[in-house]
């Protein structure tokens, strides 16, 4: 049986397609130290984003050090990982918090980086940050979770302000910091966040695309609920600060085949949300590589309840795919959606918008067609390949941030 970490590591690493050109590299950063929050096993878009970077780095010759909580993969494609100690939260046992592990300073002292970038910095992201200073090298951070806006979603918003003071001194600690939408460089511009750029990311239109429409895809999604119009569908991790709840009219209504794609420590309570009372909600766990792609090709529109994305790379792959999206217009997913042209856009948590938009894309096949075509032609447009060209600009220019503050400290 094939280990499963090999899996997404082949699945994610054909999205980047070419390997870069020379000219398009950052020729200065030539060994790259990364710190970051999540890593595989655990598939979110922080242990994704990480992932493509690192074979970026290695398919363009770098060398890399790695360090990602516990457990982590040994190595990836030959870049051994450090699992850094780490506790479990009991409310969220997926996420791992790393400790504050003081032979973290000794390793990267030891492997003398021309760069260090953070991804979702916070326990793990303050050493590197510190450590950057230490060593006087430029350090460029991912933002990409919204610990404020999980606070609220947790019950916990007193720990708000708290979390957003303690992201502030990181990123403000840092060289740059990358982020990936317009609405949320707004949001820390307000925060008084400093040198923010934009950063976004990219799709496998090669392996997303509605080409991959299928029969037998589609009686899997339906189930066997034939009286249904289409399939309405979600991909994501059952969490709670996804706000699956607001889809319980959708899997009420015996006219929309509601169909969820993931796992997580929520799925209990989505279940229970969805399935109450009548609900008929199809629940099919976790895919990966052809299976996903073939299951959003299958699908008829695609849905997005969560309230607290910094992007959305779901949103993006459900486009390549030729879906049209029903999102809530709060977080990155109001950056991507082109409200009226790509899908719509309704308020969060309300329950009658997702279940009325919905029923209006199933029941008029004219305007999910145009949709679904705009909806793949805007995906066209986000490669991969173009978003580390990007990342290339930036490591550029934080570089000369470096030496210029290096230069001033001089005179």
């Amino acid at each position: 049986m094939r280990d499963p970490i090999a899996a997404i590591i082949a699945a994610e690493s054909s999205a980047l397609g070419q390997p870069l050109p020379t000219e398009a590299l950052c020729t200065a950063v030539q060994r790259v130290a990364i710190f970051t929050e999540a890593f595989l096993p655990k598939v979110d878009g922080v242990s994704r984003t990480a992932l493509l970077t690192i074979r970026h780095l290695q398919r363009s010759g770098r060398q890399l050090l790695v360090f990602a909580p516990s457990p982590a993969p040994a190595q990836v494609e030959g870049t051994p990982i450090y699992s850094v100690p780490s506790l479990w939260l009991p409310s969220y046992p997926e996420t791992r918090v790393a400790l504050l592990w003081p032979p973290i300073l000794e390793r990267l002292q030891h492997f003398q980086p021309d760069l260090i970038h953070l991804f979702s910095p916070f326990t793990l992201g303050t050493l590197g940050m510190l450590g950057g200073g230490a060593l006087r090298v430029p350090v460029v951070a991912n933002y990409q979770t919204d610990l404020p806006g999980y606070a609220h979603s947790y019950g916990v918003p007193y720990l708000a302000p708290l979390f957003k003071a303690i992201l502030r001194f990181i990123h403000n600690g840092c060289t740059l910091t990358l982020v990936p939408t317009s609405v949320v460089l707004a949001q820390l511009r307000a925060w008084r966040f400093k040198r923010l750029r934009l950063w976004g990311r990219g799709v496998d239109t090669t392996r997303f695309t509605p080409s991959r429409r299928s029969a037998a895809w589609q009686a899997r999604l339906r189930n066997g609920r034939a009286q249904a119009r289409g399939v309405a569908l979600y991909v994501g991790r059952m969490a709670r600060e996804k706000h699956l709840e607001a889809l319980s009219a959708l899997a009420s209504d015996p006219s929309i085949a509601l169909t969820l794609v993931g796992d997580g420590e929520h799925l209990p309570q989505v279940r229970q949300a969805l399935c109450a009372g009548g609900g008929a909600a199809h629940f099919i766990g976790h895919l990966l590589g052809d299976d996903l792609a073939d299951a959003y090709a299958a699908a008829d529109v695609f849905v997005f309840p969560a309230v607290r994305e910094t992007f959305g790379q779901v949103i993006l792959e459900a486009m390549a795919s030729g879906l049209p999206v029903i999102a809530a217009d709060q977080g990155g997913s109001a950056a991507l959606v082109r409200h009226g042209e790509t899908g719509f856009l309704v308020p969060a948590h309300d329950k009658a918008a997702f279940h009325e938009r919905t029923c209006q894309l199933l029941a008029d096949s004219a305007l999910r067609a145009r949709m679904s075509a705009a909806a793949r032609a805007y995906a066209e447009q986000q490669s991969w390949s173009a978003v580390m060209r990007d990342l290339e600009g930036h490591y550029a220019e934080a570089v000369r941030l470096q030496r210029r503050l290096l230069r001033r400290r001089q005179c």
